[in-house]
């Protein structure tokens, strides 16, 4: 018994510090899961999701989700047959804007409608947590100027 005390007593020190280094490794790892976690939920929060309509003021963008959508312009420069398509500099949480194109000289801005864009339509975006996001539209036909989204995507 004495012998086993003995022992005990020479690796206290050791069996104390392996104990705590275990102990520190698991509450480190369950922080590290708890804070994915929690970032995963909040970005929740700063998602923008969009939508395209034809509405009776012209083709127009709806934010549906929780977050700004910041920087939405058409991938690849897409022109309509009298211009450039303008960028949105930002769409809040449930807000709508309309689409607008340039005149052939690039001096003015008019409202875009349905009937002048594509069959496909492809933008991107981000949030304000700097985030990427493209959406792709398709024209639903026989429907005039109804789009369905194909497709909507984190790029980062």
């Amino acid at each position: 018994m004495e012998i086993i005390i003995l022992i005990l007593s020479e690796n206290a020190i050791l069996f104390l510090t392996a104990l705590s280094v275990g102990i520190l490794f698991y509450y480190t790892k369950e922080t590290y899961l708890l804070r994915k976690e929690t970032q995963k939920q909040s970005q929740v929060g700063f998602t923008p999701y969009l939508s395209l309509r034809n509405l009776e003021s012209g083709a127009t963008f709806s934010n549906l989700g929780k977050g700004i959508a910041l920087h939405v312009q058409t991938k690849d420069g897409i022109e309509v047959d009298s211009g450039k398509i303008l960028s949105i500099p930002s769409i809040g949480p449930g807000e709508d804007r309309n689409l607008y194109h340039t005149s052939k000289d690039g001096k003015s801005a008019f409202t875009l409608y349905a009937r002048e864009l594509p069959d496909t339509i492809v933008v991107t975006y981000s949030d304000v947590l700097g985030n990427k996001y493209e959406a792709s539209f398709s024209r639903v036909y026989p429907s005039f100027g109804v789009f369905k989204e194909s497709s909507q995507s984190m790029l980062n």
